[in-house]
C-alpha cells in the first residue's frame, strides 16, 4: 500500500510496527486508523476549502475514557506553536468528525468587537483574548459568523479574558469596574465566561503585574 510521508509519520507514532508501516504492510487496526486519518483530511479540506491542512499526529482513544480519537493538524497558512485538534468518533456505525479550526477564523473579529465595545464605554483596555471550548462538525464551516458566536447564537463556549490598565481606572474598589463591564456586556447580549484582570499599567506583565482579578458568567 502506498502511504504519504505524513501518513507514515503519524502511523508510526501510534504503532510499534514501524518497519512494516514504512513498507506499506499494515495490520487491520492500522488500516482502520489510516482510513480515519484520510477521512479527517478530506473533511477539513471540504469544510475549509481556502486553507491547506496537514495532519501531524494522533492520540488514540484506546486506553482512555474518551469515545473519540484526537487528530492533531496544522494549517499551512497559520504559524502557531500548538496544533489544532479534530475529533473522530464512531456513532451508530458512522464516523462523526468535529474540529476546532473555526476558532481561528473568528478569534480576531470577536476580540476586536470586544475592544471596540469596552473602549467606547471609556474602559482602558490593554488586551482581550477569546477562546472557544466547543468542537463543531459540518454544521458550522468557514462562513461561521463571529457576531453569532459572541452573542451565543452559536454556542461555542466563549471564554473571554479582559485586561485593563489600572493606572487609568478610578481609585475606587475594582468591583465597581467589574459590575460596569458586566452591565455593558449584558446590554450587548454577549455570552460566555468572562475573566477580568486589572494590571498596574498598560505595559505591565499579564501574569506578574496584576492588581486585581474577578470573573463573571454571562
Amino acid at each position: 500500500m502506498e502511504l504519504t510521508e505524513a501518513e507514515v509519520k503519524v502511523l508510526t507514532g501510534i504503532s510499534f510496527n514501524a518497519e512494516e508501516i514504512k513498507n506499506g504492510d499494515l495490520n487491520d487496526d492500522e488500516l482502520a486508523m489510516l482510513s480515519e486519518m484520510r477521512a479527517v483530511a478530506d473533511y477539513l479540506k471540504e469544510k475549509y476549502p481556502s486553507n491547506e491542512f496537514e495532519i501531524t499526529g494522533c492520540e488514540p482513544k484506546s486506553g482512555t475514557v474518551k469515545p473519540y480519537n484526537e487528530w492533531y493538524y496544522r494549517a499551512k497558512e497559520i504559524d502557531r506553536e500548538s496544533a489544532f485538534i479534530a475529533r473522530a468518533e464512531d456513532k451508530d456505525g458512522k464516523l462523526l468528525i468535529t474540529d476546532d479550526f473555526y476558532s481561528e477564523l473568528i478569534r480576531k473579529p470577536v476580540q476586536d468587537e470586544l475592544v471596540r465595545i469596552l473602549s467606547e464605554n471609556r474602559l482602558p483596555v490593554v488586551f482581550v483574548n477569546a477562546d472557544f471550548w466547543e468542537y463543531f462538525g459540518k454544521e458550522y464551516g468557514a462562513d461561521i459568523a463571529a457576531a453569532d458566536v459572541l452573542k451565543g447564537k452559536v454556542p461555542a463556549g466563549n471564554d473571554i479574558k479582559i485586561f485593563l490598565d489600572g493606572s487609568k481606572l478610578p481609585t475606587v474598589p475594582y468591583e465597581s469596574t467589574v459590575s460596569k463591564i458586566e452591565g455593558i456586556l449584558k446590554k450587548e447580549e454577549i455570552t460566555g465566561d468572562v475573566y477580568i484582570v486589572v494590571l498596574k499599567s498598560a505595559d505591565g506583565d499579564l501574569a506578574k503585574d496584576r492588581l486585581y482579578s474577578d470573573s463573571i458568567m454571562l
